[in-house]
């Protein structure tokens, strides 16, 4: 009905004045932070960890600003002006001094949603469930990290396309779909045959065509953010490839899947990391070859590295400072190697995610910033079950509804070392009841 957006005749002040009210906060308190640390050197460690938990501050700022933004367009309003100002993620913050990083404690946690910034702790990676203390436990493996992720929005030379979505991922229905929808799930209640559309040579990836541009109206350029939160060790994935020396080929190569738990600072990178991993990985947490996720029939075949089989691979998504963790169900890996190991492109991961764990994964990450959103962002929800694609099992049947999105995502890795394995995260709180 015409009148009533944020800024219509017959406003509806317990809905759109409220998002307003936040959205002119948050952006004065980002101004604030980017005046304020502006002096701030990366290049020492003990600076680097500072500049990190004041980024993860300033970021949690951010997002809640973003997700305002949309909230208020949802009502009919016209942010444009505001969400602009907030320019590119600001690398600095006032969300506390941050400790100069101690040997293993709880990492201490920032207050990032009042007037003003607490100290951050002095845990040595700092956060709520931090990390463990950067000591570095040798292995008998290659280890490699994820630095780079390509989520659909440019190709891995890095140029930005409409259709670079197309080449990530696999194809995991064994059907290359254009226009013959006769063997396919039916599509969602409010979703159309559109969705359904595969990349090059079968591809299946709704997740980078459809769902991302819909994660892009809460988090412009998804990638960026994405990039600059495990650039800043916010988060990564790693790879232990065991047994691995100089060779070009060996089979099998027994390959183990960590997720990476906050670092505590920006990645130096070149193998001199040491990346703390995440405890609930782990089958055993005081061994650490006890993976949780394994390829236990990999091949390395001319320096190019295939999972040869599928599991469940979980991740760690971290963007603007917030987990969206996703669960990637009959997941397969691929990944070029270089000839000495220390690194690789042209990765691949891809799979299938089911469609109300990842509904419930962006409303939750939305309600940890504000839980008004767990209710306002419901429509979004609803956009993303439309983008539904396969059956849960990566399967077709055109007699079923489709309850599950294909996904395919690309990624590069670099040398890291096995840090100590970080604290449990403990039960986490439900945002959105």
């Amino acid at each position: 009905m015409r009148g009533t957006g944020c800024f219509g005749t017959r406003p509806r002040f317990s809905f759109c004045e409220y998002v307003r009210a936040t959205k002119s906060f948050l952006l004065g308190k980002l101004r604030m932070q980017r005046g304020t640390v502006s002096g701030v050197k990366a290049h020492e460690t003990a600076t680097r960890r500072q500049r990190a938990q004041r980024q993860h501050s300033s970021e949690r700022y951010r997002l809640a600003l973003l997700v305002s933004a949309v909230a208020c367009a949802a009502c009919g309003a016209t942010s444009g002006a505001d969400s602009a100002s907030t320019g590119a993620p600001s690398s600095s913050g006032v969300g506390g001094s941050g400790g100069a990083g101690g040997a293993g404690g709880n990492g201490g946690t920032s207050v990032v949603a009042s007037g003003s910034g607490g100290a951050g702790g002095a845990g040595g990676a700092g956060g709520a469930g931090g990390g463990a203390a950067s000591t570095c436990a040798p292995v008998d493996a290659v280890v490699v990290a994820i630095d780079g992720l390509y989520l659909g929005e440019r190709s891995f030379q890095g140029v930005k396309s409409a259709s670079a979505w197309a080449d990530f991922g696999f194809d995991i229905d064994g059907l290359v779909t254009t226009s013959d929808y006769s063997a396919h799930c039916l599509p969602h209640p409010g979703g159309s045959t559109a969705a359904f559309t595969d990349g090059t040579l079968g591809r299946d990836n709704s997740f980078g065509r459809n769902v991302r541009p819909l994660l892009e109206s809460l988090i412009p350029s998804l990638d960026t953010q994405a990039n600059e939160s495990i650039q800043s060790g916010a988060f990564t994935m790693m790879l232990r490839f065991d047994g691995l020396g100089a060779e070009a080929d060996k089979a099998p190569v027994v390959t183990k899947i960590y997720g990476g738990a906050p670092l505590g600072m920006a990645p130096v990178w070149g193998g001199k990391d040491c990346w703390p991993v995440t405890h609930e990985d782990l089958l055993d947490p005081k061994d650490p070859g006890t993976a949780k996720t394994v390829f236990p029939d990999a091949t390395l075949v001319k320096n190019v590295w295939q999972s040869n089989g599928k599991t469940t691979v979980t991740l760690p998504l971290n963007i603007l400072g917030q987990s969206l963790p996703l669960t990637v169900y009959d997941a397969r890996m691929s990944l070029q190697l270089n000839l000495s190991h220390q690194g690789g492109a042209f990765g691949q991961l891809g799979g299938y995610v089911k469609t109300e764990e990842l509904v419930e994964a962006v409303r939750d990450a939305a309600g940890a910033i504000d839980p008004n959103y767990c209710t306002l962002l419901a429509p979004l929800g609803d956009s993303i079950r439309a983008t539904s694609d396969v059956l849960d099992g990566g399967t077709q049947d055109p007699t079923k509804t489709c309850n599950a999105i294909s996904i395919g995502i690309g990624f590069t890795v670099l040398e890291v070392e096995f840090g100590a394995v970080a604290n449990p995260l403990g039960v986490p709180t439900d945002p959105c009841p």
